[in-house]
């Protein structure tokens, strides 16, 4: 992002800020053309005549679909490692509501354009947002018959709570199959033994199945891969076409036993997908491998959870389940061109991306349906997974001053091009959506310019994901009274938002923030007393 140096942060409210800023010569940016009324662009929210939203379902991308456990090891008092916090994870906790899915296939794109000084020290922060949703209805979709194998893990470690909520989760699981999924129980600790083949004609009424569940007992250590490698096993050898071929791993450790190399394990992963198998992963607990099982989810086309208590196993085996199984699409391909005027910087809220200044191109295994129906569709112990998320690119006006000056207002900043193939069979589906800027390229309204209430969101969510991951890395580095200096100023710009805007995700966000600078403070963590600039989250053109 083209982010300059700008005035001194303080204590007034953003909009008045970011005004300020704009007339100074050391202003959001040395491109920007103040709005002199202060006035945003007009928005478009996607909301019927009575104010309800009027998009379907959301849908999100496959990987973590939640950062419990960044916010776990905060509420335990303690600061989370840089690699716990994840893009995806952190995105998918966010619910945007989207236009109308009428492009005619499962999934549909939206790109929207959003522009403002960043929330830190004010430079500017130009960016597209890209959502997806689907007009499947979620309490109506059918999914195909299951061919599912769950590896639990069964060592010494899970003992106590952590086995009581995989076993409750389970019977929760097993009482939504359908009675024509075809299951197998995999407990693995020292090696892999497998408790029961569960077959509509060797256990109509799942109650074989269940006593195995319970059965579950904890001892010895955790040999992960042969767990994995017996469940990839067991799936393959009753692989159907006609059915959702999948495997669950459950940990709450890291490999102790047998094959303990990482890259091995995700490879066995990563071999069995390219056939057709997906893998969804759960950590318990707080010292299972969060890398692990992150990279396992990714490259298996599946879904990563983090079960933090009893109210999360409801939400997971509950509530997720009806739509974390089955993917809506596969093998997805984004591509973002940048037009004339522009040059992108970086992708956010993904972790597959590569691109240079002429656009991106994203590679996703899956897509599912998201389970939150809209903004307050809280679950009861408080989890906000299921939002769908979003991805965001970042963009900055070209320096070259004749190509700007050559875009008037109202042209594109880029465009998106989707592919994806239909699960279940060989059909590919492309769609594309063109981006637009009401504004010339480089021009910065007061009070920042949005396509929708939506993507102003997604920016102050993007701008405390930057904020998390600047500060963290800033504390592990040795430098916490930096960390401090950063979070201070980004609660209070987002505690500003939250004044004139309400969200219950952002909201949750300032919580773990207000949370986070508590703990740093509690290790002997202060705010510089020269009250420093804070830096720009994003690198200098």
């Amino acid at each position: 992002m083209s982010l300059l140096p700008a005035a001194p942060f303080s204590h007034i409210s953003l909009l008045a800020l970011c005004a300020l800023l704009l007339t100074l010569a050391t202003g959001c940016n040395d491109l920007a053309s103040a709005d002199e009324s202060g006035t945003q662009a007009p928005r478009s929210p996607y909301n019927n005549s009575n104010g309800a939203p009027t998009g379907g379902a959301g849908v999100g991308q496959s990987g973590a679909q939640d950062f419990g456990r960044f916010r776990s090891i905060i509420d335990g008092g303690e600061v989370p490692a840089p690699n716990t916090l994840d893009a995806v994870g952190f995105f998918n906790e966010h619910k945007f509501e989207l236009p109308a899915p009428d492009c005619g296939g499962n999934v549909c794109p939206h790109g929207m354009f959003g522009v403002w000084g960043n929330m830190l020290n004010g430079a500017n922060c130009t960016l597209a947002m890209l959502g997806f949703n689907t007009p499947l209805d979620p309490a109506d979709f059918e999914r195909p018959p299951l061919n599912m194998a769950i590896a639990v893990d069964t060592s010494g470690s899970i003992k106590g709570q952590p086995l009581d909520m995989v076993i409750v989760g389970l019977k929760e699981l097993a009482r939504k199959l359908s009675p024509k999924d075809e299951v197998t129980l995999i407990a693995y600790s020292n090696e892999a033994r497998v408790l029961i083949e569960s077959t509509p004609e060797s256990d109509p009424d799942r109650s074989k199945l269940t006593a195995a569940i319970e059965s579950l007992e904890a001892d010895g250590f955790t040999n992960m891969y042969d767990g994995l490698k017996s469940a990839l096993e067991a799936v393959s050898a009753r692989k159907s076409a006609s059915r959702q071929n999948r495997v669950i791993l459950l940990s709450d450790g890291v490999a102790t036993r047998g094959i303990q190399n990482r890259d091995r394990i995700i490879n066995l992963g990563a071999t069995y997908a390219s056939q057709g198998i997906g893998i969804t992963t759960i950590g318990v607990g707080t010292e299972f491998d969060i890398e692990l099982m992150q990279r396992l989810s990714e490259t298996g086309s599946g879904n990563f959870y983090f079960v933090e208590n009893l109210n999360t196993v409801d939400e997971i085996f509950g509530v997720e389940a009806d739509t974390f199984l089955v993917p809506v699409a596969e093998d997805v391909t984004i591509n973002f061109d940048v037009a004339k005027g522009y040059r992108f910087r970086a992708a956010y809220g993904t972790r597959t991306w590569e691109g240079d200044a002429d656009g991106a191109t994203l590679s996703i295994p899956s897509l599912f349906i998201a389970s939150r129906k809209s903004i307050d569709d809280i679950d009861p112990g408080g989890g906000r997974r299921g939002g769908g998320g979003a991805i965001l690119f970042e963009v900055v006006p070209t320096s070259d001053v004749s190509e700007r000056e050559s875009v008037p207002a109202g042209q594109p900043i880029g465009q998106v091009t989707m592919s994806y193939r239909q699960p279940g069979t060989q059909n590919m589906v492309s769609t594309e959506t063109t981006i637009l800027n009401e504004l010339p390229p480089g021009d910065t309204p007061a009070g920042g310019a949005f396509d929708s209430a939506m993507v102003e969101k997604a920016f102050v969510a993007l701008n405390i994901y930057a904020g998390f991951d600047m500060a963290l890395d800033r504390y592990a580095s040795g430098a916490p009274n930096q960390a401090i200096d950063i979070l201070v100023p980004l609660e209070q710009s987002v505690g500003e938002w939250l004044s004139e805007n309400e969200d219950e995700d952002i909201e949750s966000d300032l919580r773990t923030l207000n949370q986070l600078i508590r703990v740093m403070r509690s290790e002997g963590a202060r705010q510089s007393t020269d009250r420093p600039m804070p830096p720009s989250p994003w690198p200098q053109d």
